[in-house]
């Protein structure tokens, strides 16, 4: 009986760990990624560069120039 509590323990606990280990993986990729999209939120759309743009920082960069 000795042999058989010694096998199951000795393939239960790394199964365990493996699962657990999966699964915090799984959760901080997902973390990750939405710190990455968070971060695209917040910074905004991208800005196209163009001489007729008419929002707040090309204006103030014209008004830096002249």
């Amino acid at each position: 009986m000795s042999w058989q509590l010694l096998l199951a323990t000795a393939t239960t606990i790394p199964a365990i760990l493996i699962a657990a280990g999966l699964v915090f993986c799984v959760f901080y990729r997902r973390y990750r990624l939405f710190q990455f999209q968070r971060q695209q939120y917040l910074a905004g759309p991208r800005h196209i560069d163009h001489s007729r743009c008419r929002c707040h920082f090309c204006e103030q960069e014209r008004l830096r120039r002249s």
